[in-house]
């Protein structure tokens, strides 16, 4: 999908006869080859290459997506091969059952660490915000680990295959409530060219969160606004206060909806796709400036002693 603005079911996998037809038998076997090869994990990149070197084709991308969103019980309703071990995705890596699992229990920790952390600043600092509960701040910190974890695959790269372009920034407020992000990413479009993430999460679409993400718009080429919904459904959000879906929507917001699963976790999905915007110069330099540990990690910025003016496209 792209700035169009449409929202959509991930592509199925393609039926005999079609001309994106691909070996999938050789396909299942190299990601099992790999899986086995790399202690039951392997990473997109590194699958992507795999597939283009055994599959001779110039581009996997399509199959390493379609393998993203495998179906068992699909495949062989359309007549494919079905893969004699079990896999999964997370995040930039695919996994067999068992080290999926053991992932999932890292990050439901990690969730949990988030929370108990929010519980600790609410408590020895003054609240920004007191209207919001403490319950609430934690559960909006363990989200945010889900939703990281969701920037990671949609903006995942061969550019920034070995760096971290993720990161989570919720309790750094660096500035004030209209410019701190809880999520901010890099979107590597090529090894020099990128774009700027930025991410507002709460439990409830709310006029503020809204309000909040479009602020991120003057110093992030595109700007997201993640909530909490109860059904699978992709329009939920759009139900539950039309006006302020189609305000945000029309003014070039993303929108990702989070399910919560089994075991407290969340399942994070795209309802609608930002669209990029023009930067203010000098926000976007404050911006870059005021994250700079985080930008530097992820190879926008130089270290200090070597900067370089960030190169924004």
């Amino acid at each position: 999908m792209g700035d169009n603005g449409t929202a959509a079911a991930p592509a199925p996998l393609p039926a005999a006869g079609t001309s994106d037809n691909y070996d999938w038998a050789l396909a299942f076997q190299v990601l099992g080859d790999l899986l086995t090869a790399n202690d039951g994990v392997v990473s997109s990149t590194e699958l992507r290459r795999e597939l283009e070197r055994k599959l001779c084709i110039s581009d996997a991308h399509p199959v390493v997506v379609k393998l993203k969103f495998f179906d068992p019980e699909s495949s062989l309703e359309r007549g494919m091969p079905a893969p004699s071990f079990k896999f999964s995705h997370l995040g930039r890596s695919f996994y067999t059952e068992a080290e999926y699992n053991k992932e999932l229990r890292k990050q439901q920790e990690a969730a949990t660490k988030e929370a108990d952390d929010a519980t600790d600043e609410a408590s020895s600092v003054e609240v920004e915000e007191p209207s919001v509960s403490r319950p609430i701040r934690q559960e909006e910190a363990r989200l945010v680990t889900y939703v990281k974890g969701a920037l990671e695959d949609i903006y995942a790269s061969d550019s920034a295959a070995d760096t971290n372009f993720v990161f989570d920034v919720h309790s750094h407020r660096k500035g004030s409530s209209f410019e701190n992000a809880d999520l901010i990413a890099v979107h590597f479009r090529s090894s020099k060219v990128y774009d700027l993430i930025a991410v507002e999460v709460k439990l409830e679409f709310s006029a503020q969160a809204v309000q909040q993400a479009l602020s991120y718009t003057r110093f992030s080429h595109r700007a997201w606004v993640a909530a909490s919904v109860e059904t699978d459904s992709h329009w939920e959000l759009h139900e539950s206060n039309p006006t302020l879906f189609e305000y945000a929507i029309s003014s070039g917001l993303g929108i990702l909806a989070c399910r919560r699963r089994k075991g407290n976790r969340y399942e994070v999905f795209p309802v609608h796709w930002p669209l990029r915007q023009a930067l203010d110069p000098l926000e976007a330099d404050e911006f870059l400036e005021r994250y700079r540990e985080e930008f530097e990690e992820a190879g926008v910025l130089e270290q200090k002693d070597k900067r370089r003016p960030p190169q924004l496209r």
